[in-house]
C-alpha cells in the first residue's frame, strides 16, 4: 500500500498527465525525428541548407521561449501549456503536405517558435511534486518518456525505405494524430498549479521587457543563479555529443551506420534502464547529486578517448547518465529554491542558457575537432572537471533548502 502511495507521486494528477503526454509524443518523434532531416534533403534541400534550417528553428525557439516564462508565471501553466500544445499539433499536421524545402523550413521555424509554453511544462511538474520527491519525480518524467526512442525508430525508417517521401509523410501523419491526442488529455485533465496569484496576461511593454536578461536573472536567488551557470558549463560540454561524434566514428573509426544506429539504440536501452533504476535512490543524495552528474559526464569523456567500438558505446551511456543526473539536480533544486511565482522565470532562463551552451559547444567542437578528432572528448572532459570543481566549492558545508524562499 505505501509503495501504491509511492508511485501515485509520478502516475497521477499533473504529473500523470505530463508524464503520459510525453510518452505519447515520443512516438511520434521516435518515427520522425531521425529522419526530418533526410525529409529536407528529399524535397531538394542542400547540406548547407539543412545546417540553416535547425539552426533558425533554435533561433525561433529562443526567441520565443523568453517571453514564455513570462506568460508562465502571469497568465498560468495550463493557459500557456494547452495553447501550445495545440499549436504545435496544428504545425506537426503541415509537416505531413509540405511540398519544398522553402514549405518546410517555414513550417519547421513556427513549429520551433510554438514551443515557446516549454518553461510551463517544468514548471507544473516541479509544482506538483512534493519537495521529498522532486528528484526522483523530474528523473521519471524525464526517462520513461524516451522509451519509444529505444524501440520505434525502425518503424519510420522502413516506411521511408519502402515507400519513399510518401513513407515520411506517412510517418508525420502519425505524429499529428499523436499530438491532437495529447492536446485532448492536456485540454481535459490538466490542471492549474499557479493558484497564488491571479491570472493576467501581460502587456507588449511587458513582453518586450522580458528581453531584457539581466532583470530576468537579478530577480533568481544565489543559488538559482550559480544552478544557471552549471547549466550553461554543461550545455556546452555535451554539445559534441550530439553533433560530431557520430562523424567521429563513422569515419575515424570507420564504423558502419548501421553500428552506430545499433550502438545509439543498445546505449538508449541501457541509459533508460539504469535511469529507471536511479529513480530509486536519487531522493536519498539530493545533496550530492549535482556534483554526482557532472563527475561521471567528465569520467564519460575520459571513455570517449578510447578508440574502440564497444568503449564508445560505454561512453555513450555513462555520459547519458551523468548528464540526466545533472539536468535532474538542477530542475529540482530549481523547484526548492525558487517560489512557485517564480518557477516559469528560472526554468525558461535554464532553457535558454541551455540552448546558448549547445550553440557555443557546438561551434567549438567543429573547431577543435579539425585539430584533433579526440577533442571532442577532451574539451567536455576538462570543463566538467572544472565544473565539478566549483560545484564542490560552492556546495561544501550546504545543505540542499527543504523549501521555497
Amino acid at each position: 500500500m505505501k509503495g501504491f502511495r509511492v508511485a501515485s507521486v509520478y502516475f497521477s494528477g499533473n504529473v500523470g498527465v505530463m508524464l503520459l503526454s510525453w510518452l505519447l509524443y515520443g512516438i511520434g518523434s521516435a518515427i520522425t525525428n531521425p529522419y526530418l532531416s533526410i525529409y529536407m534533403k528529399m524535397l531538394g534541400a542542400s547540406s548547407v541548407m539543412i545546417g540553416a534550417i535547425y539552426s533558425l528553428g533554435m533561433l525561433a525557439q529562443l526567441i520565443t521561449i523568453i517571453p514564455g516564462s513570462l506568460l508562465t508565471d502571469t497568465i498560468g501553466r495550463r493557459q500557456s501549456i494547452i495553447i501550445g500544445t495545440w499549436g504545435i499539433a496544428a504545425t506537426t499536421s503541415l509537416y505531413v503536405i509540405a511540398p519544398n524545402w522553402q514549405t518546410l523550413l517555414a513550417v519547421y521555424v513556427i513549429n520551433s517558435a510554438m514551443a515557446f509554453y516549454q518553461p510551463a511544462l517544468m514548471s507544473t511538474v516541479l509544482d506538483s511534486l512534493p519537495s521529498n520527491k522532486r528528484a526522483s519525480g523530474v528523473l521519471m518524467v524525464s526517462v520513461l518518456p524516451q522509451l519509444p526512442v529505444v524501440v520505434l525508430p525502425p518503424i519510420g525508417g522502413a516506411l521511408i525505405g519502402r515507400y519513399g517521401l510518401l513513407g515520411i509523410r506517412m510517418a508525420y501523419l502519425a505524429s499529428t494524430a499523436v499530438s491532437f491526442v495529447v492536446g485532448i488529455i492536456r485540454q481535459r485533465y490538466l490542471k492549474e498549479t499557479l493558484t497564488a496569484i491571479k491570472p493576467s496576461p501581460p502587456s507588449p511593454r511587458e513582453l518586450l521587457r522580458s528581453y531584457d536578461l539581466r532583470t530576468s536573472t537579478s530577480r533568481l536567488p544565489s543559488e538559482a543563479k550559480f544552478l544557471l551557470v552549471v547549466m550553461f558549463l554543461a550545455s556546452i560540454a555535451s554539445a559534441p555529443a550530439s553533433t560530431l561524434v557520430p562523424v567521429y566514428v563513422i569515419y575515424r573509426l570507420n564504423l558502419s551506420t548501421v553500428a552506430w544506429g545499433t550502438m545509439v539504440a543498445a546505449a538508449n536501452a541501457a541509459y533508460l534502464v539504469v535511469g529507471l533504476i536511479m529513480t530509486l535512490y536519487v531522493d536519498r543524495i539530493r545533496r550530492i547529486l549535482l556534483i554526482v552528474g557532472a563527475a561521471v559526464m567528465a569520467v564519460a569523456n575520459i571513455f570517449g578517448l578510447i578508440p574502440n567500438g564497444l568503449i564508445i558505446s560505454l561512453y555513450l551511456v555513462v555520459f547519458q547518465v551523468g548528464l540526466q543526473l545533472l539536468t535532474t539536480s538542477i530542475q529540482s533544486d530549481v523547484g526548492d529554491v525558487v517560489k512557485a511565482e517564480g518557477r516559469g522565470n528560472a526554468v525558461g532562463l535554464l532553457i535558454i542558457f541551455q540552448l546558448i551552451g549547445q550553440s557555443i559547444g557546438s561551434y567549438l567542437a567543429g573547431i577543435t575537432y579539425k585539430l584533433n578528432a579526440l577533442n571532442l572528448f577532451i574539451m567536455p572532459a576538462i570543463i566538467m572537471v572544472m565544473a565539478t570543481a566549483i560545484i564542490v566549492m560552492k556546495r561544501h558545508g550546504l545543505a540542499i533548502p527543504s523549501k521555497s524562499i
